[in-house]
This record gives C-alpha cells, sequence and structure tokens, in this order.
C-alpha cells in the first residue's frame, strides 16, 4: 500500500506530478490493456465499415432505412449497456468483477461476426433486412458483454490521473493499429480473391472471410487481456454495498462534472459520425464520381496516413495534458476538430481526390488526443463520485458513458440519414444525382462540424475537473480510506 498523497499547497503548478512507483502500471499490464482495445476496435469497427458499403451500395438498401434502423440498433446497444455496467459493478466473483466478462464476450464477439455475412444477395429486400436487423442485434449484444467491463477496468488500474493518461495512451497505439486494418477492410473486401463463379467481385464473400481472420485477431487479445489484467480496487470495492439498476444510474447522472463530460462527448460525436456519413456520400459521388474502387483505395491511405500521424502524436498528446492540463488540451484538440469538418469543402476535390488525405492529416492529432483525454478524464469523474457519495461505481459510469456515445450515434445516424434523403439523393443513380443535391450534403458537412463541435469546446473550457482539483479529491480520498 502507497503512503498518502499529500494535498496540494495553494501555490501548487498546474503541471501534474509524476506518478509514484506504487501508482504506475506494470508495462506488461498495459500492453495486455491496450491489446483488448485491438480486438474490440476491429470487431465493431469492421462492422461500421462495411454496412453502408454492402447494405447501401451494393443491395441497394435505403440510406433513409439504415438510418432509422442504426437508431433501433442504438437503442438496443444503450439498454445493453446499462445492464452490462450493473451487473458488472455488483459481481462478486473469485476472478473478478471485470474480467469474467470480457473473456464470455470475447468468445461470442469472435463466433458471430463473420457469420453475420453469410447472407445471400439473392434474397429479396424484406429478408436481406430481417437477416441484417436480427445480426446486429446480437453483434451489439455480443459486444455489450466485453466492451463495458473493459471499459470499467482502466478506472480502476491505477489511483493516479496522469498514470491513467499513460494508460489510455498506450491503448491509443492499439487502437491506431485497429484503424489502420479497419481504413483498408472495404477494399480487401474487394479483393479479385473473392471474385464470384461469374468472374465479378463477391463483396459479401470477401467480408466473411476478412471478418473470419479479424475473428482470430479478437481471439488471441480477450485472452491476453483478461490473463494478465488486474483488478486493483477488487478487495476494496467489493464491500461496498451492491446498487440496483435504477439508483445505480440516477446517482450517475447526478455528477455534475460528468454531466459536462457527457454533453462534451455528446456534441463531439454528433458532429463526427454525422460527419462520417456524409463523407461517404461526397467521397463516393462527389469525389470518385461513384468509382468505389477509387473511394476505397482514398479510405485506406487517409486511414493509413491518420494512424501514423495519430501514432506520431501520442507523446505530444501525453505531454501537452501533463504541462497544461487535460482541460486545456483538450480544448485546443477540440477546436481542431471543428477545423478538419470545415477543411473538407476545399479538400474534398473532384479534380484533386489525393487532396482529401489532408483532411486526414489534420484530423490524426486531435482524433488521438480526445480518445486518450476522455477515458482519462472519466476516472477522474469516479475519483470525484467517490469523494461525494463513498462509492466507485466504474462500470456505471463506463455504461453511462457508453449510452451518451451511442445516443450520439443514434441522433448523428438518423439525422445524416434524413439529411441525405431530404435534399433528393436517390441510390440507384449513384454519382448521376439531381443537380444541387451533392452540394447540399457538401453545405451540411462543413456546417453539422462548425455547430456542434464549435459548442463543444465552449464546454470544455469550463469544464471544472482541473489538475489541481483532481489532486485535492485524491488527497481527500486517501486522508479518509487510505491509499489503494
Amino acid at each position: 500500500m502507497s503512503s498518502p498523497t499529500p494535498p496540494p499547497s495553494p501555490h501548487h503548478a498546474q503541471e501534474a506530478p509524476k506518478p509514484s512507483a506504487a501508482d504506475r502500471v506494470p508495462f506488461k499490464e498495459k500492453f495486455a490493456y491496450g491489446v483488448g482495445q485491438l480486438g474490440g476496435a476491429l470487431q465493431s469497427g469492421s462492422d461500421d465499415r462495411l454496412l453502408l458499403p454492402i447494405f447501401v451500395n451494393a443491395l441497394h438498401v435505403s440510406p433513409a432505412l439504415m438510418s432509422t434502423l442504426g437508431v433501433v440498433y442504438r437503442i438496443w446497444d444503450a439498454i445493453t449497456d446499462m445492464i452490462m455496467g450493473s451487473v458488472s459493478d455488483n459481481t462478486r466473483s473469485r476472478w473478478g468483477r471485470r474480467r469474467p466478462y470480457i473473456l464470455i464476450g470475447t468468445v461470442l464477439s469472435a463466433v458471430t461476426l463473420p457469420l453475420f455475412w453469410l447472407l445471400d444477395p439473392a434474397w429479396d429486400t424484406r429478408t436481406i433486412i430481417l437477416w441484417m436487423v436480427v445480426g446486429q442485434v446480437i453483434l451489439i449484444g455480443c459486444n455489450t458483454i466485453w466492451n463495458i467491463p473493459y471499459q470499467s477496468l482502466l478506472f480502476e488500474m491505477t489511483p493516479s490521473s496522469v498514470e491513467r493518461t499513460n494508460v489510455a495512451a498506450l491503448r491509443s497505439y492499439f487502437s491506431k493499429a485497429a484503424a489502420l486494418g479497419l481504413a483498408w477492410v472495404w477494399w480487401l473486401a474487394q479483393l479479385p480473391v473473392f471474385n464470384g463463379a461469374d468472374g465479378k467481385p463477391d463483396i459479401i464473400q470477401g467480408a466473411f472471410w476478412v471478418c473470419a481472420g479479424i475473428s482470430v485477431i479478437i481471439l488471441v487479445c480477450g485472452f491476453t487481456t483478461t490473463r494478465l489484467c488486474k483488478e486493483r480496487f477488487y478487495k476494496a470495492a467489493i464491500k461496498a454495498p451492491k446498487i440496483a439498476l435504477w439508483p445505480n444510474i440516477k446517482m450517475t447522472l447526478a455528477n455534475r462534472p460528468f454531466q459536462l463530460l457527457a454533453l462534451i462527448v455528446l456534441l463531439f460525436v454528433l458532429g463526427t459520425k454525422t460527419n462520417d456519413t456524409l463523407r461517404f456520400f461526397v467521397l463516393l459521388y462527389h469525389v470518385s464520381g461513384g468509382d468505389s474502387e477509387l473511394a476505397a483505395r482514398l479510405t485506406g491511405w487517409g486511414g493509413t496516413l491518420e494512424v501514423i500521424t495519430g501514432i506520431a502524436a501520442i507523446p505530444l498528446v501525453q505531454g501537452c495534458a501533463r504541462r497544461y492540463g487535460k482541460r486545456a488540451t483538450l480544448t485546443a484538440v477540440m477546436a481542431l476538430v471543428g477545423l478538419t469538418g470545415v477543411s473538407t469543402w476545399f479538400t474534398y476535390n473532384p479534380a484533386y481526390p489525393y487532396l482529401t488525405l489532408l483532411s486526414y492529416l489534420i484530423s490524426a492529432p486531435a482524433f488521438s488526443a480526445i480518445w486518450i483525454l476522455i477515458p482519462s478524464l472519466t476516472g477522474d469523474v469516479v475519483d470525484d463520485e467517490e469523494h461525494k457519495s463513498g462509492t466507485r461505481r466504474e462500470g456505471s459510469f463506463a455504461a453511462v458513458f457508453s449510452w451518451t456515445f451511442k445516443l450520439a450515434i443514434s441522433v448523428a445516424t438518423a439525422g445524416s440519414g434524413l439529411i441525405v434523403v431530404w435534399v433528393g439523393f436517390e441510390a440507384k443513380l449513384g454519382a448521376a444525382q439531381a443537380e444541387g443535391v451533392l452540394f447540399n450534403i457538401r453545405l451540411f458537412l462543413v456546417g453539422t462540424s462548425a455547430v456542434f463541435i464549435g459548442v463543444a469546446v465552449l464546454l470544455c473550457a469550463v469544464y471544472p475537473l482541473t489538475t489541481r482539483r483532481i489532486e485535492q479529491i485524491r488527497a481527500e480520498l486517501e486522508a479518509r480510506r487510505g491509499a489503494l
């Protein structure tokens, strides 16, 4: 047990102190935790990257219907997240509260992912849609079983706010590795080796085999995380009383810093995920003129560039967060995210298709920073909640955070689909849309970034858990219940 951290002096600098030896997470454990992110990101990301190209572009399902179903998926996702967060927090087992579910969810995810693509394009539209809905419900449920306990595990690996950022930073390297692979899944699924008997590309068969390979990686990653990661706060947590689902949710939502952080995430996701869908249509039909292979290649190279630049930015993010504080760093990178969306007006140019890569270059450092800082900030919120109520409830915060994230995805998915339909887009027309349709989609692409991300920047500037306040909370907690 480490000695309690002394309270900061009134003139304490904003720069956060280095973690003590007792607070540091061994590299082997950090690595094992990061590996889990690789498997999880590949599972959910491959599904996301292939849905639109296959169901809209290849099978001609209506974009509006896809958006509506996306909302249904996210509602189901939110419900299962809340349940899983409460179940994980209240679990008392010899293996801990998190690791058993990480293992079970990993196995289920690996089995179900490739099976989703065993559909027949000769089916009628109603059967195809029914298959998609049932398959997505199953995939989402399997993902929830492991993901919520996995996210919760980060908050209890160390009591140090700085070390949490370091763990999240190492995890980001694996996120970037996953992103590198995901950037090419659409292209890989169209390789000649997957051509049908008629010699034409069979993207559905390609998706099956690509996802089968991903499933092997998911299994290895899940077993590694389960075997090597520890639950540092488990002995203290099992002494706390179990809390029913609804009171748990209400207590979590009542935390003021968490309310602000959740709203920041909500706006961030609304701005970026709406753009993801709109950008797909702009890239495929405006920049590439309907050429799916060119659009997939640009996506692949853009994702590759984003990964390389994002990896290079990770140490810079760690340094800025420690020197200037997580709040100031988050404010700056959020503004950079907004700039990325606005830049597409100039960089998504059919005369210069590879100019689209510039937007990826701008966004890479910002997205690296966001997904390092937000999980670390959520860990600080868990400390703040323990300081106020005496309970940590990492699973509940992870679940509500995930619910907020998915609510934003639902709204963004529905909104972007409605935008595409409202401006008059017709899937069967391909690049030969009516005059003004693609122009209006581009206009919405820029506008959503300016509005949603602009408000998020303002909220970042008033977020209350500064470096000094975080140190005060930890000092008071350790004086009350000892160091963990």
